[in-house]
């Protein structure tokens, strides 16, 4: 996701001063005064300012404060989109549950400040393996959630596995006897709506972490 507020708010100043101009200077034919370019700029400083402070304000209410990944919210409002677009094209959307292993034990062992690094790291991880259109959430403590629109066949084989094998690659540079359980659902074939695809993802996510 983008955030355009700043660029939003100088178009808005830029275009609303040339129509300033048209009509004052170009329909009513008066004297055109240099402090015009004073005020435009002074417009387009609040305008910039604004902007920021809007999109500052819109990132904070969409991502997680820890990890910088997205938070439930955007979640559950990106999956709507998302289903929609499923719908249309006829596609599928993989919806991917991820918890951390051991993740209680590194807490004990070095304290929650490593704790808390192991999630930032495991972030870093899936950011960089997910293409651009899969959406990476923090859905509440260790565990993670991905949103993978239009999947392919192989995507539990390929695409589950692979991510379970990265993860525990990258987080043994770190730590050690970290790895990750995963749980995974398909919409709309597994459920058809946002609720019954988590409990499903959910479902297979405990399953395996037992297992292990």
């Amino acid at each position: 996701m983008h955030y355009h507020g700043r660029l939003s708010a100088i178009g808005v100043v830029l275009l609303f001063n040339l129509l300033r101009y048209l009509y004052y200077h170009q329909y009513l034919a008066l004297p055109f005064k240099w402090n015009f370019f004073i005020l435009t700029f002074i417009f387009l400083v609040i305008a910039w300012w604004s902007g920021k402070q809007f999109d500052n304000v819109k990132y904070m209410s969409e991502r997680d404060p820890l990890t910088g990944t997205y938070n439930r919210r955007t979640v559950e409002q990106t999956f709507q989109k998302l289903a929609r677009v499923c719908d249309q094209k006829n596609q599928s959307l993989g919806i991917i549950m991820l918890d951390l292993n051991n993740f209680k034990e590194v807490n004990d062992e070095y304290g929650h400040q490593k704790g808390d690094e192991l999630l930032i790291h495991t972030a870093s991880t899936l950011n960089h393996y997910v293409t651009k259109d899969d959406l990476v959430a923090r859905w509440g403590g260790d565990e993670f959630i991905i949103l993978a629109p239009n999947i392919k066949e192989d995507f539990a084989d390929d695409y589950v596995q692979k991510l379970q094998r990265v993860i525990k690659e990258k987080s043994s540079e770190t730590f050690t006897n970290v790895g990750a359980s995963i749980g995974y659902a398909i919409y709309p074939g597994q459920g058809d709506n946002f609720q019954k695809l988590i409990q499903e993802a959910d479902t297979k996510m405990y399953k395996e972490k037992k297992e292990k």
